[in-house]
């Protein structure tokens, strides 16, 4: 996997995406959303947007900012925003392993399917917790590799097959985790087939942890 592949690969689904994957995961992001534990006011980040399938989730009285590496996925997204009204909701394309945002800028952050899509999901975490303020919570929408030794044999070797439609299935969850500052408050298996967890952590970095 790397940048260009990304990009490639996404800007081949961005016309046909929300035909495959929109009602499929639906009830999956309905509930990382709801885990985020949003209130008036707060500022979130969606990495990974896409085609913008979860924005009409989100709370209008959010500020929410969604990110994308691909263009036509995030044209996609603006569509829906201006179909939707959706003013609260604003889309930037941009690389999630250097964000153009300050620290502690957000109150949390989403990825949802993204983590096994990205050359570096370790880079890409360590700006959601950048960027993400003190208590923020972090809510990872994903596959993770299974426990089990005959699964994961059968996960690393249809793994290249994956990377090839831009996809990885062999992602850890206690290597992507290790040695950051997240606690993980929940973690859910979810459909289709109970293969998709919902990670939710606290951000335990430095700070006050009140939102400002």
């Amino acid at each position: 996997m790397d940048t260009e592949k990304v990009t490639r690969v996404y800007s081949a689904y961005s016309g046909f995406y929300d035909l495959l994957f929109d009602k499929i995961f639906h009830s999956s992001r309905v509930a990382a959303i709801e885990l985020l534990g949003l209130k008036s006011g707060d500022r979130v980040l969606e990495v990974g947007v896409g085609t913008g399938l979860s924005l009409p989730l989100y709370p209008r009285n959010c500020s929410v900012i969604g990110i994308d590496l691909t263009g036509p996925m995030l044209e996609q997204g603006a569509k829906k925003i201006k179909k939707l009204g959706l003013d609260h909701v604003h889309l930037q394309q941009m690389d999630a392993t250097h964000m153009a945002f300050r620290d502690d800028n957000f109150d949390a952050v989403l990825a949802a399917y993204v983590m096994s899509t990205v050359p570096s999901p370790q880079a890409v975490l360590a700006e959601m917790i950048r960027v993400c303020r003190p208590g923020g919570k972090i809510v990872l929408l994903n596959h993770f590799s299974n426990g089990n030794p005959i699964l994961s044999r059968v996960e690393k070797t249809i793994s290249p097959l994956c990377t090839w439609i831009g996809f990885r299935s062999d992602l850890c969850l206690e290597s992507l985790l290790n040695e950051t500052c997240l606690d993980v408050e929940q973690n859910l298996k979810v459909n289709p087939f109970n293969y998709w967890h919902i990670i939710q952590c606290v951000n335990r970095k430095p700070g006050n942890g009140f939102s400002h």
